[in-house]
């Protein structure tokens, strides 16, 4: 075949064209520090990158549920932890007012104190997170102690999506504690019945079984919110580990090797350079190059 100069001059610059395509390609290579940068690429690892994008930012909102619950659940066993001490008050002041040495004064004296302790009772059944009710079901954002009485009703459990499938009941029924009936009376019921057996120069001793109870329940309830801590923390602990994972293989598809990608570069501009001085040497001299 009959090679012209015509020929010969669109051949080398269309080498020179791919030379430089090559040496663009590794230039903003080296400028994003990726290695794919569009899908075209390399439409493959373009569908595995979008998809390990996806993995994780999946990953990142289940980790955020599950801390935000863990902060739930912390923020409850807290509020838990002050009613637990206030029975435990309740208690000593019942068995202070029946040990039968006290006087009317003294006996008025610890009902008066029995009643501000129901206040504090009151105060933890109305525990917030941020403007949140922990102990309102559903109903976040309504006051469930109201007037001296637990009067929210709301059952539902509040689940956290922490996992594919995977949800976490992350509250504790307030009915459950603030409502909590022994021998008919709930908590609040049960102090202002000590209260006025006091007040009446009575005896409470018989109310002390009720607040034992009570109390038994409470710390039932305080281990159901312990369990459901430490599960959170495992599961934040794995998604932990998933995240990592995810960013790695991200990294090893979608990074570029910075010393490779720096070498082709210097490579082809080598070539790029010996293609153009070749071409000078392979195209023909005209006429104009012999006038000058």
């Amino acid at each position: 075949m009959r090679v012209t100069q015509n020929m010969l001059s669109t051949q080398l610059i269309r080498n020179i064209q791919t030379n430089y395509r090559a040496m663009s390609q590794s230039q903003e290579q080296i400028a994003s520090g990726k290695a794919i940068n569009r899908v075209s690429d390399d439409p493959v690892k373009s569908v595995q990158i979008m998809s390990y994008r996806s993995a994780l930012a999946e990953t990142e909102q289940f980790k955020r549920n599950a801390e935000d619950g863990q902060n739930w659940l912390e923020t409850t066993d807290n509020a838990l932890d002050d009613l637990t001490q206030v029975m435990q008050k309740v208690r000593e002041l019942t068995i202070q007012g029946s040990n039968g040495v006290n006087n009317k004064d003294s006996l008025d004296t610890i009902a008066m104190e029995l009643k501000a302790l129901k206040g504090n009772i009151g105060n933890i059944a109305n525990a917030r997170l941020g403007d949140r009710y922990l102990f309102a079901g559903t109903d976040t954002d309504t006051e469930p102690f109201v007037s001296g009485e637990f009067v929210n009703t709301n059952n539902q459990p509040l689940s956290w999506n922490v996992g594919q499938g995977v949800f976490m009941k992350v509250n504790i029924n307030g009915m459950d504690i603030f409502n909590y009936k022994s021998g008919g009376l709930n908590l609040v019921e049960t102090i202002d019945k000590i209260a006025g057996e006091l007040e009446a120069g009575k005896d409470p001793q018989q109310y002390l079984d009720h607040l034992d109870k009570q109390l038994n329940n409470l710390l039932a309830h305080r281990s159901i919110v312990g369990s459901n801590v430490n599960q959170l923390e495992m599961m934040i602990n794995r998604l932990d580990q998933t995240e990592l994972s995810t960013k790695g293989m991200l990294t090893k598809t979608e990074d570029a090797d910075l010393a490779k990608v720096i070498t082709n570069f210097t490579t082809q501009q080598t070539v790029l350079n010996a293609a153009l001085s070749s071409g000078a040497k392979a195209i023909q001299p005209t006429l104009v190059d012999f006038l000058r």
